[in-house]
């Protein structure tokens, strides 16, 4: 089978809304990528100090089977206009075995501490969370899923309970079941319901995750982990506060906005804020 890729260079912190609309635009995957030159430096689990800075801009990469991909370029000019993208497209025909190569190596084992990595099955060692990447989002390389980990890890504590708003591939949960929490992931994707069930049962855990609306979830939980806009932050921010009972640990906010966040989920008291990069990671606690 043929395939067609997009290539478009975007600045980094857009890279997720415009990933967002190519998926709307009938996307079958897509990833991000560093321009030639612009990779920092691979940092290892024994480094210290802040992290290398990411580069402001990204390659993005988009793939449509080939009868579905004139739709999508013809659509593509207003949607890029909309997102106040100036970059041109360039669109390249691939042949299915260079597009699964290199989907396979854009993917990478990610070290979240000494007890706990991340990787798709082909990388992984011993021990090591596994997650089938795929359409629904979060394989642990984010620097927003990271942040979360890194959270789950801090807070965790076997027989605590833990909701992950938007669980995407469910990673989160997966991490929080791991570390033995009764983990339970809410979502408004289809493709994120099926995928995080199957990411469980690889990785040999039981977690419940569905289509649950967060308006409809009813107890709270010691852990709410959510890898969302900030926009849509402050717009679930009151069904965030009614959940949590102890912690709540956010991602997926530009730092630009990380003001109107903390107000929003005001009066829960703000623990630690961590910038890296474009990307503002917080905790909250009651």
């Amino acid at each position: 089978m043929s395939w067609v890729e997009l290539r478009l260079v975007v600045g980094r912190r857009r890279s997720g809304t415009v990933i967002h609309a190519l998926f709307e635009l009938g996307a079958v995957g897509c990833h991000e990528d560093y321009l030639d030159g612009e990779q920092p430096p691979v940092r290892q689990p024994w480094d210290t100090g802040p992290p290398p800075a990411e580069p402001e801009r990204t390659l993005v990469r988009a793939y449509w089977e080939l009868d579905a991909a004139e739709t999508a370029r013809a659509a593509l000019p207003s949607v890029l206009s909309d997102l106040g993208c100036a970059a041109p497209p360039e669109w390249v025909a691939v042949q299915e075995e260079d597009w699964s190569e290199g989907w396979r190596q854009a993917c990478e084992r990610v070290v979240v501490s000494e007890t706990l990595a991340v990787s798709p099955p082909w990388k992984a060692k011993d021990g090591d969370l596994i997650i089938e990447p795929g359409m629904a989002f979060g394989s642990g390389e984010h620097p927003t899923t990271l942040s979360c980990l890194r959270a789950i890890e801090a807070c965790a504590s076997a027989g605590d309970t833990c909701l992950d708003v938007g669980t995407g591939s469910g990673v989160l949960a997966i991490a929080a079941a791991r570390l033995g929490m009764e983990a339970w992931g809410v979502d408004i994707d289809p493709e994120s319901e099926r995928a995080a069930h199957d990411n469980a049962a690889l990785n040999g855990v039981e977690i419940r995750a569905d289509l649950t609306p967060l308006q409809s979830v009813s107890g709270r939980f010691d852990l709410v982990v959510a890898n969302l806009f900030a926009e849509v932050l402050v717009a679930l921010a009151d069904d965030l506060k009614r959940v949590c009972a102890r912690d709540l640990a956010v991602a997926g906010v530009l730092a630009d906005r990380a003001d109107t966040v903390v107000a929003a989920l005001a009066p829960m008291r703000l623990v630690s804020q961590q910038i890296e990069g474009d990307w503002c990671h917080m905790r909250f606690v009651w």
